[in-house]
């Protein structure tokens, strides 16, 4: 009875993993002089969508800085003529290059890899490193040949899984940009290696130049089969895009060192959507903090009150036995 109880005690003695408070992070860690900085420094950097980004932080967070003297500034480097220049050539480098650092410039590569182009290109920039002898980027190659797949996919099945394709492409662009921890890369390729087979990819791709057969070459290392784990930390970067942007999701993938990061910076930007990537430029990893509290619950209770009474009864047990042999 005594190691019934026990057992069950133990069962029961679990944690509830309970997200750090940000309005109280952000009282205890950040200071007005620090919002300031960040909107100058925006401005300076022809960033007025940032700039506007962290006035919108200073509201959300009561900070008593005034917007007046940032607005005439902001907008001096905001005019629509200034906007459409600046679009359409950051689209187009995103295009032809993979992304870049503004929405524009994601925009414009994720829009390459939804038509294929962009996940052939980064595979045959990826083989010309490997024919040459040089080192090559194993993420960048699962998650090029993912995305072929996924775009067949996609045709097939009426963009259904367009979501999962998505989360993919911005995996592949922060991995690009050097956003991607070592770490986390390890956890995508663990994930990814069952899904793409890049060796069988290299190997059958060695010596050619046409991209329409590497494309088809990458389809035959493709299996669907295996993608579940992937699709789901896709989907969950997805979701993180949907609340706050791509660019934005590509800086915030900076932040991951495993899939429990991952899993909060979800729900960190469920609740403060656009907001989500200054919050983090502010607080760091610290956003994504948890405390651990011991869960409470009756079954707990019970178990330990049958311990302490198992306990008793045991120990009255073998005084008795103990006194009757004496």
């Amino acid at each position: 009875m005594l190691v019934f109880s026990l057992k069950n005690a133990l069962d029961y003695w679990q944690y509830d993993e309970t997200p750090v408070d940000i309005p109280t992070l952000f009282k205890q860690q950040v200071a007005s002089t620090a919002i300031e900085q960040k909107i100058t420094e925006s401005i300076a950097a022809d960033k007025p969508d940032e700039a506007r980004l962290y006035l919108d932080i200073a509201r959300r967070f009561n900070y008593p800085i005034d917007a007046q003297q940032f607005l005439p500034r902001i907008n001096a480097i905001d005019t629509p003529l200034h906007q459409a220049t600046r679009t359409i050539s950051d689209f187009a480098s995103g295009f032809f290059e993979g992304g870049g650092d503004s929405a524009a410039g994601v925009a414009g590569g994720i829009t390459s890899d939804f038509t294929v182009i962009g996940d052939v290109r980064d595979l045959y920039e990826q083989y010309k490193l490997y024919e040459g002898g040089q080192e090559v980027n194993e993420l960048i190659v699962t998650l090029a040949g993912v995305g072929v797949g996924l775009t067949a996919a996609t045709v097939a099945s009426s963009g259904s899984v367009a979501p999962v394709k998505a989360g993919s492409s911005a995996l592949k662009m922060a991995t690009r940009a050097g956003k991607i921890t070592p770490k986390f890369q390890k956890a995508l390729l663990s994930q990814g290696k069952s899904v793409f087979d890049y060796k069988a990819f290299l190997w059958a791709a060695r010596g050619e130049k046409d991209l329409d057969k590497l494309r088809q070459a990458a389809l035959r290392a493709y299996n669907p089969q295996a993608l579940q784990a992937l699709s789901g930390t896709a989907g969950q970067v997805n979701n993180i895009r949907k609340a706050t942007s791509l660019n934005d999701t590509v800086e915030l993938l900076s932040y991951v060192e495993n899939f429990d990061d991952l899993r909060r910076i979800e729900k960190v930007s469920t609740t403060y959507g656009k907001q989500t990537k200054g919050i983090f430029r502010l607080l760091g990893r610290g956003a994504i903090g948890s405390v651990r509290l011991l869960r409470r619950s009756i079954e707990l209770w019970i178990a330990l009150a049958a311990t302490l009474v198992s306990g008793f009864a045991t120990v009255f047990s073998l005084t008795t036995l103990i006194t009757r042999k004496s």
